[in-house]
Parts: structure tokens; C-alpha cells; sequence
């Protein structure tokens, strides 16, 4: 399938512009109890009244809250829970700090795979005694992440796949 570059770019500046007010809230950290029971405690609702107030059991407000310290609450019964405390589940998928942007990122996924193929080349272009200098194996990674970028090549996802997996 052949990827339409001008309607990913347009589509990747519009989820930028729309995940940029989020990653201010990048560094900020879970409250330890979770933010479930952090906010509940703020308002001063116990845990019987929220139950009451979900129509649910109070051991399941106790298993929520206890899910999402862990990271395995769902987005629904988050959502439920909010709702039921007036509040509302606000959700984003930003940019590791370190990343300023979605194109940063695909920047050094492209570089990643650049200087594998490039250190791949040069590897073989050695065992021929025809080996290049750092400065010009840094111009060609270069070049060829910017070329690896500019096609979209898919392959640029590949290594970072695979490290995961392999983990």
C-alpha cells in the first residue's frame, strides 16, 4: 500500500497541534494512591457513597482504585468514576520528554535505521580496504535518515519492533 506522504504530514502537524497543549503535563506524576482515590479524598466522598453513586459494590470502587495504581484500569471505569465525582477523564498520547514532537520522533527512528544500513556498507566497504572516515559516514547517515524520512520507508519501525520484542 502506498503511503499518501502529504496527507500524513497534514495529519501528523494537525495531531501536533493538538497534543502540544499536553505535554506540558509530561513530567507531572501520578498522585501514589492514584488519582481515583487522591481526588475522591479531595472532595471528601468515602467509598460506600461513590459506590452508590456508580451503582456499583464498594469493593468495586476498592478494586478500581487499586487497578489503577497498577496501570490496569480500564479508560471506561475511569471515566465512570470521574463522572460520578463530577470530574471528567482527560486522555492524551504525547511525546516522551526528550522528544519536542511526533516529527522528532520519526527523525530518530530514521537515523536509527540510517546508521545501520550505513555502518552495515561501510563494514563491508572495510573488509575491501575501501573504508570511509567518521565525518563522511556521519554526512551519509545523515542524508539517508532525511531520504528514509521523506519516503515514510516503513522500515524505520522495524528496529525498534524488534528490540521490544526481544526484551
Amino acid at each position: 500500500m502506498k503511503i499518501n506522504k502529504k496527507k500524513l504530514k497534514n495529519q501528523r502537524l494537525i495531531i501536533e497541534r493538538k497534543i502540544n497543549p499536553w505535554k506540558k503535563l509530561r513530567a507531572e506524576r501520578r498522585p501514589p494512591s492514584g488519582w481515583l482515590k487522591a481526588v475522591r479524598g479531595a472532595l471528601g466522598i468515602n467509598t460506600r457513597q461513590l459506590a452508590k453513586k456508580c451503582g456499583v459494590q464498594h469493593s468495586s470502587i476498592l478494586k478500581i482504585e487499586k487497578s489503577e495504581v497498577q496501570g490496569k484500569a480500564s479508560i471506561e471505569s475511569l471515566k465512570k468514576i470521574a463522572s460520578a465525582m463530577n470530574c471528567q477523564l482527560v486522555y492524551a498520547i504525547v511525546p516522551k520528554i526528550g522528544y519536542n514532537s511526533l516529527e522528532k520522533i520519526i527523525d530518530h527512528q530514521a537515523e536509527i535505521l540510517a546508521h545501520k544500513l550505513i555502518k552495515k556498507a561501510d563494514h563491508t566497504m572495510q573488509l575491501e580496504a575501501q573504508g570511509t572516515s567518521s565525518r563522511e559516514i556521519k554526512n551519509q547517515i545523515k542524508k539517508l535518515a532525511k531520504e528514509l524520512k521523506d519516503k515514510m520507508d516503513s522500515r524505520i519501525w522495524e528496529k525498534s519492533l524488534k528490540q521490544k520484542k526481544s526484551k
